[in-house]
């Protein structure tokens, strides 16, 4: 063929850009697939995997036609109806069995599944440019078709390893473009690769499909394709955005009252506190605790309480005002913010509104009920420039409230800081103070009132600290309680005073007290069983003393924790009776051995009548249910002459012996001997008949 006659290529700018961007835009939505068919598993995987390889296909199927007739758009020719389907199924299969590979956890598939899928885009090409046919003959250059080749081996192994191992966000956006990019390149290395040989007498066979016909064809179909796709991850992406927004607000706000919670707290918080130094202004945060809640799920029921609560965060919901946040903490805690300029008089208004919410009484199962709240505030950056530490200082506040009177209102002051610090310490001290040698037993000594001999000792625990000298037990006691560090207390005085008493230098037998938090503990009586195997104690011997309160917080147990005891022959006495419940249901439902009058009626005897009618009739209660009644708190002989007189069993107190320590015991004991000796001579005529019938 003469010289003349041969021509290159040309290419039509426009369709590049159309071929470009159906890739583009097809291959985006194919890789938004893709990363969702990743981050789920099972069968829903393999539907976006589906859709991921549909998108993509069509988007490379499309534009790899569309690019073919980008060569020259003006030529004479049409395409087989086979070639034109047999290319879209090899771009959808490909993509799906690369992106299933690439989508693997082994090493380079990523690339592996990309090579696939390039692999694959050169096949629709092959098949694509057989399936062309013009008005004439196509040279192909064989370095041209090489660089066509790894151009699209290359590029596509790119793009799916950006899609699976992304280093951004952005990357992912990247593969898209990477596959766009591949298509121009092998738009552009075809066109410098092939040389046109035009034939005027060729004609094209009728079952072709022409040119123009196709171009419109694969674009609405792909169009279609991709709407649908692009549809399906908009729906996805709406649903997944309602989810996390549903999960969001879950997590920041309180599920029973609708109240922000803790999280949305600390995030007020944080940024309030940020606002208030940028403008100067001050934050006060609330520690609002409902008084008595827990009553109300005793009596009513955990149901009844938490209608109350959601009522109760109702009421408060109402009254708050702009610059003021509310969330509830747990149970019955809510935690309150007030930005202001005028603290603290506008965070004691803030608290004493909060506080009026409950002066109206609530109803639960149609009955009335009146509740409190003990609210405690703290000012930032005036008590505090620390964020975190503001909400400390609140809750030191409530507590010095709550314990000054329930529905009180409290402002944090340093002077609670430094309290509570010295607390915390005294509790770390006393985690220690039995393996240092810190504590002691003092012996109370207890006598019979008929004819004052000793029969037997209390032991109380004392506390010589290093630096504070000797400690109240009215203050480690209950701290030991709170922290729990009784336990271990306890056990060591059980211990020492069973060894004191198996030696000899206690008469009798030795009372020893439980506290509520040992007595909460199912190993008690296996416990103290073991104690009196080790020191050699007789069970008749030991004694111990539980308050009424301390047993009715659970009941069952507790007759079961006393009955055992009992099996094992020790005494148990009710201490402090008097007080709290003192039911008579207690005495006769429990196992006691010893009624201990609590000293609070002894120390009014005998002048006070109504006094001496209350001891009256615990003593005539003890004697119907015939259990013996000991008196504490005796000081004076005209209480010990009206108790013997009423038939008092027994009784202790600084008219026969103060609490000393184990050395000073015998001199105690032979101090309240030669006492007794000395005063029951002339004391004996006057008591003898009470004494006798005693």
């Amino acid at each position: 063929m003469p010289p003349d006659t041969v021509i290159a290529f040309a290419y039509h700018q426009i369709l590049v850009v159309i071929a470009g961007s159906v890739c583009l835009f097809g291959t985006w939505v194919g890789m938004r697939h893709f990363a969702r068919a990743r981050a789920t598993e099972g069968t829903t995987r393999y539907g976006w995997l589906f859709m991921a390889s549909v998108g993509t296909g069509a988007a490379l199927w499309a534009s790899t036609f569309i690019s073919i007739l980008a060569l020259d758009p003006s030529l004479n020719s049409a395409f087989e109806p086979f070639a034109t389907g047999a290319v879209l199924i090899v771009a959808v299969v490909a993509c799906l069995v690369g992106f299933e590979i690439g989508s693997r956890h082994f090493t380079l598939a990523p690339e592996l599944g990309g090579l696939v899928m390039g692999s694959g885009i050169l096949v629709m090409h092959v098949i694509a440019l057989k399936g062309w046919h013009i008005t004439g003959t196509v040279q192909w250059n064989v370095y041209g078709v090489v660089m066509t080749f790894v151009l699209g081996l290359g590029l596509s192994a790119l793009a799916v390893n950006r899609a699976n191992r992304p280093v951004t966000r952005w990357c992912r956006h990247g593969a898209a473009i990477v596959l766009a990019f591949m298509i121009c390149a092998m738009h552009y290395a075809m066109t410098a690769s092939t040389t046109l040989f035009p034939d005027p007498s060729a004609t094209l066979a009728t079952y072709l499909i022409p040119a123009h016909t196709v171009g419109i064809a694969v674009v609405a179909a792909v169009l279609l394709v991709m709407g649908s796709g692009f549809s399906t991850y908009v729906i996805d992406l709406r649903s997944r955005t309602e989810s996390a927004n549903r999960i969001h607000q879950l997590s920041f706000n309180d599920t029973m009252t609708g109240l922000p919670n803790r999280i949305a707290f600390n995030e007020r918080l944080a940024f309030d506190t940020a606002d208030a130094h940028e403008k100067a202004h001050k934050l006060a945060a609330f520690s609002i605790d409902v008084d008595g809640f827990k009553d109300i799920n005793d009596v009513f029921g955990h149901s009844a309480g938490d209608l109350l609560l959601i009522e109760v965060a109702d009421r408060m919901r109402r009254t708050i005002g702009p610059g003021e946040f509310l969330a509830r903490q747990s149970g019955d805690e809510f935690l309150g913010l007030q930005v202001s300029g005028n603290h603290p008089h506008d965070a004691h208004g803030f608290a004493f509104k909060i506080a009026q919410v409950f002066a109206q009484p609530f109803t639960v199962q149609g009955q009335p009920v009146r509740l409190s709240a003990s609210i405690g505030y703290s000012i930032f950056p005036t008590d505090t420039p620390e964020r975190d530490q503001l909400l400390s200082n609140a809750k030191l506040a409530m507590h010095r409230a709550k314990s000054k009177q329930r529905g009180s209102i409290c402002m944090y002051s340093r002077e609670m800081d430094d309290t509570a610090r010295a607390r915390r310490a005294l509790a770390r001290d006393l985690q220690t103070a039995a393996e240092r040698g810190e504590l002691s037993l003092h012996y109370q000594l207890q006598t019979s009132l008929a004819d004052g001999k000793i029969c037997g000792a209390e032991a109380l625990m004392r506390w010589q600290h290093p630096k504070r000298g000797m400690i109240s037990p009215a203050e480690f006691i209950p701290l030991a309680e709170e922290t729990g560090a009784i336990v271990l207390l306890g056990e060591w005085a059980m211990r020492t005073a069973c060894r004191d008493a198996a030696e000899g230098k206690i008469p009798g037998t030795v009372a020893v007290n439980l506290s509520p938090v040992q007595f909460s503990r199912e190993d008690l009586a296996e416990t103290i069983h073991a104690i009196l195997l080790d020191t050699g104690l007789s069970p008749r011997r030991l004694e111990v003393e539980v308050t009424e309160s301390t047993i009715m917080s659970d009941q069952t147990r507790g007759l079961h924790i006393l009955r055992k005891l009992k099996a094992m022959g020790i005494s148990v006495a009710m201490d402090d009776f008097g007080t709290g419940y003192s039911s008579l249901a207690t005495l006769h439902a429990f196992p006691f051995d010893k009624i201990k009058l609590d000293q609070s009626f002894v120390k009014r005897l005998p002048g006070d009548a109504a006094a001496a009618a209350i001891v009256r009739t615990v003593l005539a209660l003890g004697a119907s249910l015939g259990i013996p009644v000991l008196a504490e708190g005796i000081e004076t002989e005209a209480q010990w002459q009206f108790l013997a007189g009423e038939g008092c069993a027994k009784g202790q107190g600084y008219l026969f012996a103060r609490p000393v320590g184990l050395a000073q015991l015998p001199a105690a004991i032979d101090a309240a001997a030669r006492f007794v000796r000395n005063d029951t001579a002339e004391f004996t005529d006057a008591a003898a008949p009470a004494v006798a019938a005693a």
